[in-house]
Order: C-alpha cells, then sequence, then structure tokens
C-alpha cells in the first residue's frame, strides 16, 4: 500500500528559471523585425528579372524589342494550342475523355446490328404529355 507520504511526481514540471527564459527570447528577438507596412525598394535591382513585368523590362534597341514581342507571341501561340495539337495520343486519364471523338466503326444507320435507338419510352411519352398540356407552350397551327 502506498503510504501517505509516497507522492507521485510524474506530470510535475520543473520550476522555470526566468533568467533563462529571458535570455532565449531576447536572442530570438534580436534577429526578427517586424514591420506593419511593407514598401518595396524599387530602385533596387532584382535578383532575376521578370519577361513579362513591364518594370523589369529594360528595351535598349529595337532588336532586343522584337526578340521580346517574338518571344511572347510564341508564348501566346503555345498557351493557344490544345493538348492534340502538342500530344499525338493521350498523355494522362483525363486526357482521354473525349480525345477520339470519332467512333471506331462507322455506324451505318440502316443496319441494325449496330444501330438500334430507342424510339420512344415511358418517360418521352410522358414529357410530351406535360409539353402538350401546357398552354404555354401549344403549337400554333
Amino acid at each position: 500500500m502506498v503510504g501517505a507520504s509516497d507522492k507521485c511526481t510524474f506530470g510535475i514540471r520543473m520550476p522555470i528559471d526566468i533568467h533563462m527564459l529571458n535570455a532565449i527570447i531576447s536572442r530570438e528577438v534580436k534577429h526578427f523585425r517586424n514591420y506593419k507596412i511593407y514598401r518595396p525598394n524599387f530602385g533596387a535591382l532584382p535578383v532575376s528579372g521578370k519577361f513579362h513585368a513591364a518594370h523589369d523590362l529594360q528595351i535598349e534597341t529595337k532588336e532586343q524589342k522584337l526578340k521580346i514581342d517574338d518571344y511572347c507571341n510564341k508564348v501566346k501561340k503555345a498557351r493557344a494550342m490544345g493538348p492534340r495539337t502538342k500530344y499525338s495520343a493521350p498523355v494522362t486519364s483525363n486526357h482521354e475523355y473525349g480525345w477520339y471523338y470519332k467512333p471506331l466503326v462507322n455506324v451505318d444507320r440502316n443496319d441494325r446490328r449496330f444501330y438500334q435507338p430507342i424510339t420512344e419510352s415511358i418517360e418521352t411519352k410522358v414529357e410530351i404529355i406535360i409539353l402538350t398540356s401546357n398552354p404555354k407552350n401549344k403549337l400554333k397551327t
């Protein structure tokens, strides 16, 4: 049996040394600055320029302007092309849907082996009755 003097020490924290804690916080805070307002430095040169950013373009000659315009036109053409012009076969599973829009075998509508349309069903008959019973949708004769 556990006596009254035997206490469980599981879960008891060590006492916090406030001086140590203050030293840790001051070291962390020393290297960080929080700004409320961000103001970009437009005078500084960027590490790498962006071809699409107007403020980064530094066009000096007509040849450079022609090269940039040619490159932009090529990018526009590449974006306008669909997957069928880029690839000869579907690459992903999403490409497979609608890729082969032509049937493998041409369907002859007179041949009953391949062409079996449903001429009437209960649903279409009910829909026709609903449409004809509505006075707004009646055909003008």
